[in-house]
């Protein structure tokens, strides 16, 4: 079963007294920032004569790319992977991953609102474009999202009171959330190859349905499928917090990697020791992934909870699933506090970046010509 992206879905319904804490648990880390950010984002385009000005939001869809402002310098840098560019307004340089100049005109406050000339745009289109494929060496052909859960499994809930009101968050809901802007962010990204996610609304799927969908996406000879399912965790200890990543354990072989007919050989023996090295291939490049996805959501969430490390286990998917695959676990739904970032579209949203920053520059790599 494959399921494309689609941008319709639910948000998470939160009681009000839900809402009002998980509100008030995020303006007291972002205020500075947030009130910096106000009026930075306007109207769409402003045209006089030949000229055409764009906004933020129209420079941040084009480039896929995710802003970290400094109220106090009053300098802004766009991030994609580990690529960044910053400027500030009124100046005509802007630094490409703090040392290489690019000389632009044309980024100013007009009203409060930051606007962007053409030229700035472009210019920003060319340093974030993807670099070009390798021809001779291993590219990633396919990525699979896999949100955990759904229909009638709704995987770990968390129950929590607060000023008396039940508060009830299910992971199935956070997870396809996530999955959802992580997919928006790999096919802006990614245009040229396939994104495929196991579910794109609340429908109930196997573990054997998630992976033999994975598994029989259509790749090309040379390619790989980057296997990345999304969940949240739950502890009997209220107190366990943070993000972490699995891949599977090396003690736990995979069987049929390397099969008589892809390989064209009849020798029982040969095929079995071709079967270990692709296994060990796979084990490498999911623990070099999971690496790469840790560190991407540290950069983005790291400030608001506990980074929990990589770790192995014999997990079904990542298990079953035939190429580099990883499980990400984004927080305890059991934690009041971390439930009501879990609840937060923000801060779901910095969870998205975090592991498509991770995905990125994994795929940047992986595909690097030497």
């Amino acid at each position: 079963m494959r399921v494309r992206h689609d941008q319709t879905r639910d948000s998470i319904a939160l009681p009000a007294a839900a809402r009002i804490a998980a509100f008030g648990l995020t303006a007291i880390r972002l205020v500075a920032v947030l009130v910096a950010l106000l009026g930075l984002w306007g109207a769409p385009v402003l045209e006089a004569g030949e000229d055409r000005a764009y906004d933020l939001d129209h420079v941040v869809q084009e480039t896929g790319t995710r802003l970290q402002w400094d109220p106090y310098r009053e300098i802004g840098t766009l991030w994609n992977g580990r690529t960044s560019v910053s400027f500030r307004p009124g100046s005509s340089v802007v630094l490409e991953d703090y040392r290489t100049e690019h000389r632009i005109a044309g980024i100013e406050r007009h009203n409060g609102s930051l606007r962007f000339s053409a030229e700035a745009v472009e210019t920003f289109k060319s340093i974030f474009a993807m670099p070009e494929r390798s021809e001779d060496g291993p590219t990633v052909g396919a990525i699979f999202v896999d949100p955990g859960h759904g229909g009638k499994d709704p995987g770990t809930i968390g129950r929590h009171e607060i000023d008396g009101e039940l508060f009830e968050i299910h992971e199935k809901d956070i997870v396809l959330d996530i999955a959802h802007q992580l997919v928006g962010l790999l096919e802006r990204r990614y245009g040229d190859r396939e994104i495929v996610m196991s579910r794109g609304d609340d429908t109930y799927l196997t573990l054997e349905e998630r992976t033999e969908a994975a598994n029989s996406v259509p790749i090309r000879d040379g390619e790989v499928i980057l296997f990345v399912s999304v969940h949240a965790n739950a502890s009997l200890n209220s107190r366990a917090s943070g993000f972490e990543v699995w891949y599977l354990s090396p003690e736990v072989p995979r069987d049929g990697l390397v099969t008589q007919a892809s390989a064209g050989v009849n020798d029982p023996q040969l095929l079995s020791l071709l079967n270990t090295i692709r296994d060990e291939e796979l084990t490498i490049e999911s623990i070099l992934l999971a690496q790469s996805v840790l560190e991407g959501l540290d950069s983005t969430v790291g400030a608001f909870t506990g980074n929990r490390g990589i770790k192995k286990e014999s997990w079904y998917v990542v298990r079953e699933a035939k190429m580099p695959s990883i499980l990400v676990e984004v927080g305890f739904v059991t934690n009041k506090e971390e439930a009501l970032l879990l609840a937060d579209g923000e801060y779901l949203n910095k969870l998205a970046h975090g592991i498509y920053n991770g995905v990125n520059n994994f795929i940047e790599d992986f595909e690097r010509r030497e």
